[in-house]
């Protein structure tokens, strides 16, 4: 079942930089497109689960260069592969915009199975 939970002040997540985030132990980035829609996906990259917090962000394509093979990841379609080596898509996550505690926070979607 999805669940949606709080991560962040809305505010914190930029277009032109990667924030790293940990929900429910897993470890996710969160950055903005160039029209301001916000994107969660997995930390690390199908090819050699190095971490993408430190990869290059275009926020005018959507799409995410890893630093460590030059894989090049379309995150606004589902995350699938543009450029190898990776063949296995980046896991992205559905995202909402919801007031917590009075601050517009970001919420991530995630299967919480018990």
């Amino acid at each position: 079942m999805l669940s949606f939970l709080p991560v962040v002040p809305t505010a914190l997540v930029e277009s032109k930089k990667l924030l790293k985030c940990t929900v429910d132990g897993l470890s996710l980035v969160l950055t903005r497109d160039a029209d301001g829609q916000v994107f969660a996906f997995e930390n690390n990259c199908s090819h050699a689960d190095k971490p993408l917090e430190r990869g290059v962000w275009n926020p005018d394509t959507r799409e995410l260069l890893c630093p460590f093979h030059k894989a090049v990841f379309d995150v606004a379609h589902g995350g699938v592969v543009k450029v190898g080596p990776a063949v296995v898509a980046l896991q992205v996550y559905p995202v909402e915009m919801r007031d917590f505690q009075g601050v517009e926070t970001v919420f991530v979607g995630l299967d919480l199975q018990d």
